[in-house]
């Protein structure tokens, strides 16, 4: 939807900030501008549009932020109306939107220049301090009101509105994963709030230090779904040269290494268990392969983008990847295979 500068206005004011004011940043999940809050602040606000996410639901991504925020974390609080709320609500053609103001992230976004094992090892630490935060964070309610990773809109919602559009075998083979993922054990060590999208393009770097942001994707989950990504998003896709070659595993070896060392430095898991990791990985190329048919026309990209989505269909629907996971999790004692005998 392309808002008018009437609809903006109404949207903002609650915040205080001229409609004049805003850069329209990017549409995808949600409508995203940049803006300058009263307070003086760089401002981000997200303008979400449906996607099946209800205002409790994003009060609760807010609390548990501002409660990262407030320990010290890297990560961006959401500002206050003139009325002291952190989210409003509106209505265009009977469409819900909800309307959030965060603090802008200082520094810029991540280059290819700064990527190495340092940069790395730091990403697995703040990974690790968003996960210990958890034993702190206290809501206001009975229980923190967002879904559970297998409710995800992600795998369900913006899967079944893809019917005809990806094939029986890929929806079975998801269903399969997240029902085997779910047997995986739940205690406050391994499962609790997740940010769901950890990125390096959800990343900013200021003055040598990341900053995290859009927790849009927030969720009860376990621990190590949040490792997966990082380790697909950031450590297997910055390595991949459009497709797999002999070389591809070497190369994320040393990169996953030093988001592991950064992770034990602050996190709350100890040991990765090789089968739920290579499952939850499969299950973030899914959610990729699912994202891409839902913003893109596939009938119009590039022939080499085709032949790397079959290739993503193909991995989903076999649960076999081009990544040697008996490799990547070789090297060290604290990252043994454990996985469960039936």
């Amino acid at each position: 939807m392309k808002f008018t500068g009437a609809q903006l206005q109404t949207f903002v004011e609650p915040y205080g900030i001229p409609v004049d004011g805003l850069q329209h940043l990017g549409s995808s999940q949600n409508h995203v501008y940049r803006a300058r809050h009263p307070s003086g602040a760089d401002c981000v606000v997200r303008i979400s549009e449906g996607r099946h996410r209800t205002k409790a639901e994003v009060e609760a991504e807010l609390e548990w932020v501002s409660h990262l925020s407030s320990m010290g974390l890297r990560v961006c609080p959401p500002l206050l109306t003139e009325e002291g709320v952190t989210c409003v609500e509106g209505s265009i053609n009977g469409q819900t939107c909800l309307v959030t103001c965060f603090e802008q992230a200082p520094g810029e976004k991540v280059k290819a220049a700064d990527l190495g094992p340092d940069l790395y090892r730091k990403l697995g630490a703040l990974v690790g301090q968003l996960h210990a935060g958890v034993a702190t964070f206290e809501t206001s309610g009975a229980e923190w009101k967002r879904p559970h990773w297998h409710q995800s809109r992600l795998i369900c919602q913006d899967l079944a509105a893809l019917e005809g559009q990806v094939s029986d075998a890929f929806r079975s083979s998801v269903a399969d994963l997240v029902d085997s993922l779910r047997s995986w054990p739940v205690d406050s060590s391994t499962y609790g709030p997740v940010h769901g999208d950890v990125s390096l393009g959800n990343c900013h770097l200021h003055e040598g230090e990341l900053w995290l942001f859009d927790f849009d994707n927030a969720e009860h989950g376990y621990f190590a779904q949040d490792l997966a990504t990082v380790l697909y998003d950031s450590v297997y896709c910055k390595v991949l040269n459009k497709f797999a070659d002999p070389g591809l595993t070497d190369r994320m070896l040393p990169l996953w290494q030093a988001v592991w060392d950064g992770y034990q430095e602050t996190g709350l898991v100890k040991e990765l268990d090789a089968e739920q990791m290579r499952k939850f990985f499969l299950l973030r190329e899914a959610v990729i392969y699912i994202h891409y048919h839902r913003v893109l026309d596939v009938k119009t990209v590039s022939e080499s983008f085709k032949t790397g989505l079959e290739v993503m269909r193909e991995n989903v629907e076999r649960q076999e990847h081009q990544v040697e996971f008996a490799v990547v999790f070789r090297g060290d004692t604290r990252l043994q295979d454990t996985r469960r005998k039936s």
